[in-house]
């Protein structure tokens, strides 16, 4: 059996953020696409929760959301033209209760109520998630391999240093300050929390297929200034994993219709297209290139609990730890 309770055991007991169930999952809406052009209403993904149709009208995408209020500076989806709720979205359904005050929603089946932006009866698991949080990830993801002084680990990040200061201190103990700047103070334990407690990237998915070889369309959607992940980007990394899945990340979804692709199912799709809540992936050091080695490993991790899912994961674990060993090494080799 392949060893994954790990993983398990730092989601459990990791308390450094406050991360509540369901955060950072990603809604597929490639049926809910087809179906609107079937309707006569084709829509293009134009944010991680909008659609853009072409009348010229905005689509707020209600995807599922644990937290009771609205963070990050999402814009409010009260602007918008229409409000999209993807079929089976029950997240999506206590998302608007949450954003309408005069929404009423009931599940009468579990007892549980939703009025005035907040649940008002029955059980929850409902909590915020610490301010912030998708930073901290971002930063400790940084500082596990390359350290660095605080304005190294901003440009690197593509964070404001303000936000970078931010989530050095909900870090707290984890780092430490040197002579050369921020460290891990436990660097494989600090790689292990980042692999195992990182929730998702959050938005939006569509799942598409073509004739063309993986590495053509891994290849070609680069170019178009996509981040690759999943199987493809961890054989790139030297991981012993087959190159047989492919996921790109984009800020903002190409046109894949007009580059030969089709949609498809899930088990169909030779590649999905990801428009991620979580923007951090799409940091500098990653453009034109893949995600890194933890981000891939969440992704194949998020994908299924086979043994072949985690042994990929493992092997991208022992690639992490030695990389960011041997940066440490590399960096203070010269210090006295």
């Amino acid at each position: 059996m392949s060893d994954r309770q790990w993983v398990q055991d730092i989601r459990d007991e990791q308390t450094i953020l406050s991360l509540p169930f369901g955060l950072g999952w990603t809604i597929d809406i490639t049926d809910t696409l087809t179906a609107l052009t079937a309707a006569g209403m084709p829509a293009k993904v134009g944010a991680f929760d909008r659609l853009r149709f072409e009348d010229g009208r905005i689509g707020f995408l209600s995807t599922p959301d644990p937290t009771t209020t609205i963070a990050d500076g999402v814009p409010d989806s009260r602007d918008a033209d229409l409000i999209v709720l993807p079929g089976g979205s029950e997240g999506g359904v206590l998302s608007l209760a949450r954003r309408y005050p005069d929404l009423v929603v009931v599940n009468g089946k579990r007892q549980r109520v939703w009025a005035d932006g907040r649940q008002v009866s029955g059980s929850s698991m409902q909590r915020d998630a610490t301010p912030g949080w998708r930073n901290v990830f971002a930063i400790a993801r940084i500082i596990t391999v390359n350290g660095g002084v605080t304005n190294e680990i901003a440009a690197r990040s593509g964070l404001p240093v303000e936000h970078v200061r931010e989530a050095l201190l909900t870090l707290g103990e984890h780092v430490v300050h040197t002579p050369l700047g921020w460290e891990a103070r436990d660097r494989s334990a600090l790689a292990d929390w980042v692999l195992a407690a990182y929730p998702g990237p959050g938005g939006i998915r569509t799942c598409w297929k073509h004739a063309a070889t993986l590495d053509e369309q891994a290849n070609e959607l680069i170019a178009l200034g996509g981040v690759m992940s999943d199987r493809w980007a961890a054989h790139q990394s030297w991981a012993a994993v087959p190159p047989n899945r492919l996921m790109a990340f984009f800020a903002t979804h190409p046109d894949m219709g007009a580059l030969g692709y089709e949609p498809a199912s899930v088990d169909e799709a030779t590649v999905k297209v990801l428009v991620p809540q979580d923007t951090t992936i799409l940091a500098p050091p990653n453009l034109g290139c893949c995600t890194d080695e933890s981000i891939t490993a969440s992704v194949i991790w998020q994908d299924g609990y086979t043994d072949a899912h985690t042994d990929a994961v493992n092997a991208l674990r022992q690639l992490l730890h030695f990389r960011a060993d041997t940066a440490y090494d590399l960096r203070w080799m010269h210090v006295q």
